[in-house]
């Protein structure tokens, strides 16, 4: 099912909002542990604030660079489900986060992630929501690192599940 642009706002917040107060009802001796060989809260926060402003990048950025680098789209957008399901595939066959996606290993500090991350999601969705029309976000594509090419509306709802799965993820692990 197609998300209006509204709709891709209001998700957006609520996963920022969701994500900032799971981290920060981590206990402070638990925020940079790892269990279970997995990220620490503190990595799943800093992946994401990476994460985060890259997507900022492709919203802010003149819209006619995406058009030089992948041309225009050749298909509708598809749904929120369908790119939920191809994340899980590509998982499944080992994508795994690399280069600049990858948390440093370091003792971070739980309100300057946390900010970092405020400041990003805000950013994004000042972007989306001043740059965009409704329309615009299925006339434009960008190469996602492993998803391939995306609308840049399948870019939002990959954003709102990649916000999701962490969150996900720190609250299994982390959370007491």
């Amino acid at each position: 099912m197609r998300k209006s642009k509204d709709e891709i706002i209001a998700e957006l917040n609520g996963s920022f909002d969701s994500l900032i107060a799971v981290s920060s009802s981590v206990q402070d001796e638990l925020y940079n542990v790892s269990k279970e060989n997995k990220w620490t809260t503190a990595e799943n926060i800093s992946h994401l604030v990476q994460a985060t402003k890259m997507t900022s990048l492709v919203f802010t950025l003149p819209k006619f660079i995406p058009v030089l680098l992948y041309g225009k789209p050749s298909r509708t957008s598809h749904g929120f489900s369908k790119i939920v399901d191809n994340y899980h595939n590509k998982l499944q066959e080992g994508a795994v986060a690399s280069g600049v996606y990858v948390p440093k290993k370091a003792r971070y500090k739980k309100a300057e992630l946390n900010e970092k991350l405020k400041r990003e999601g805000d950013k994004l969705i000042s972007s989306i929501d001043k740059k965009w029309s409704d329309e615009q976000l299925d006339q434009y594509q960008i190469s996602h690192p492993i998803l391939g090419l995306l609308t840049v509306r399948e870019l939002a709802y990959f954003t709102i599940y990649h916000n999701g799965h962490h969150l996900d993820t720190i609250k299994k692990h982390y959370l007491i």
